[in-house]
């Protein structure tokens, strides 16, 4: 198999990944993005060009989770539809499915599909696609055009892709010579952040925002392929391997695969390198890059709004950057939820999942808007010990953060 360069996106669950003959991935939504383009015949310096092209492996993340499925290409054009919300990656491949390239608009090898000009409605036009090394280049860029973004948002994302050029063999982690993808046994992973923010809100007192980072977490996620395996164990790096990597969880993830999550005491980060996966006694590698958490890193200061009888009636979401600069977050994460615990470490309540105003909520259970969520019955919180502010952001690394009266 050729070697495959792919740019590809971290940490997520595979939700499913199906073969689209007829170019189109709808999912039932009477309107949804389109995204198409053209193959250009010319060649790059290496003489590859991107006409030995023959389907486009498109990688959709959604809160902290990955759909993949292919799209043909037919007389040198393609096209499928998407949806609002979501991270989208493509990678051209060949008819052996080995990577030619992978979308590349200004340096970054994803689209963020999460604020668009016509909503649901946008059409984005790639135009002619051109092989430059191992990037395929729209003559159109999207970014700043049908995609609102910024150019600090756009810098802040490509910081965080670049990170992973190293990870390619993830799409074969068993090393059989056959993408993951194909036999359902993709694995991702992820980075789990941990934070303390400070006080939460209560009616007329703001937060008080005073944030420290508690520690990391490693997790693996599996696809149905692998259903709910009995044993996983992580080792690595293979360069200078950890005698201190314990097992947190092994769960089923509700979706036919597993989440694994593993810690080194007390919650140490995992340092780059090759790590090795064993599932149910059979080895898989992974590359893992170590993420500075405050590239993308935003905190979410929450307040309570109670009624006469101090019940919780509403929660109210305010946007910060480390510096405590004000953010719209829709181009740096998916989704957001509140959990409530108790003074006995018992977790009693916790919140739908918040999404963006024109993300899609087919297949979750999610409510829109990201600044306030309105509970259906006031609730008592006088046991309340701990907030727990946790989101995905767009790539699916998650961080939870925690507050406090």
């Amino acid at each position: 198999m050729k070697k495959i360069i792919f740019l590809i996106l971290v940490a997520v669950i595979l939700t499913n990944c199906k073969k689209d003959n007829n170019n189109d991935n709808t999912n039932g939504n009477e309107s949804s993005i389109v995204i198409k383009g053209r193959i250009s015949a010319k060649k790059n310096k290496s003489g590859n060009s991107l006409s030995d092209a023959k389907m486009v492996l498109v990688i959709n993340v959604h809160i902290g989770k990955l759909s993949s499925h292919f799209v043909n290409i037919v007389d040198g054009s393609f096209s499928y539809n998407s949806q609002m919300g979501i991270a989208t990656a493509l990678v051209f491949l060949d008819d052996q499915y080995n990577s030619i390239g992978t979308l590349s608009s200004q340096g970054l090898n994803l689209l963020p599909l999460c604020n668009l000009t016509n909503g649901d409605n946008t059409t984005i036009d790639l135009s002619y696609l051109s092989l430059v090394g191992n990037s395929v280049i729209p003559s159109h860029d999207p970014l700043g055009n049908e995609i609102i973004i910024t150019e600090a948002e756009i810098n802040s994302l490509k910081v965080i892709s670049g990170f992973f050029e190293n990870i390619a063999k993830n799409i074969d982690t068993d090393n059989d010579s056959v993408l993951d993808v194909l036999n359902n046994k993709q694995l991702f992973i992820k980075t789990r952040f941990n934070f303390s923010g400070g006080q939460w809100g209560i009616n007329n007192l703001a937060p008080v925002f005073s944030d420290s980072l508690l520690g990391y977490q490693l997790q693996i996620d599996g696809a149905q392929g692998f259903s709910h395996p009995s044993s996983v164990v992580l080792s690595g790096p293979s360069a200078s391997p950890y005698s201190n990597i314990n097992l947190i969880c092994n769960n089923p993830d509700g979706n036919g695969g597993f989440y694994a999550v593993f810690g080194r005491q007390p919650f140490l980060p995992f340092k780059s390198g090759t790590y090795t996966i064993n599932i149910d006694g059979k080895n898989h590698t992974m590359d893992y890059t170590f993420i500075d958490p405050e590239l993308n890193l935003l905190f979410i200061l929450p307040t309570l709004h109670t009624n006469s009888d101090g019940k919780l009636v509403s929660i109210s979401l305010e946007y910060k950057l480390p510096d405590s600069t004000s953010i719209n977050p829709v181009n740096i994460l998916t989704d957001v939820m509140v959990q409530f615990t108790n003074t006995s470490g018992v977790q009693f309540y916790d919140t739908p999942r918040l999404i963006n105003e024109n993300a899609t909520i087919e297949g979750c259970d999610c409510v829109k808007g990201l600044f306030s969520y309105t509970l259906n019955t006031p609730l008592d919180i006088s046991a309340l010990k701990t907030l727990s502010v946790g989101y995905n952001d767009l790539l699916g690394n998650l961080y939870a953060i925690s507050w406090h009266q």
